[in-house]
């Protein structure tokens, strides 16, 4: 059970990513980076097609929001395919 001042959130999530070739990877790092609560984002192209690239891709922070994440991918005309890994730790609050 989390202390007064703690709460339980996600601290690191990776995702298996599915986005357009055009959109740029760096654009997308930059948007996820200004999500509330994660500090840093780490992509890794694993796949190329035609139309499209298949991402690895890590958002850590403190209580990372799966919901704000999944927002500015669609934003991106991007979408999450798995949750690959995820990590939860006690947050303190400020």
């Amino acid at each position: 059970m989390a202390q007064e001042g703690e709460e339980v959130g996600i601290t690191r999530v990776t995702l298996d990513v599915l986005k357009p070739r055009e959109v740029r990877i760096e654009d997308l790092a930059l948007a996820l980076g200004e999500v509330e609560g994660v500090d840093s984002v780490d992509i890794t192209v694993t796949e190329v097609d035609a139309r499209t690239e298949t991402l690895k891709v890590t958002i850590s922070g403190r209580g990372v929001s799966l919901e704000e994440v999944e927002n500015v991918m669609n934003k991106y005309s991007t979408i999450i395919r798995s949750i690959d890994a995820v990590t939860v730790g006690r947050i303190k609050q400020a």
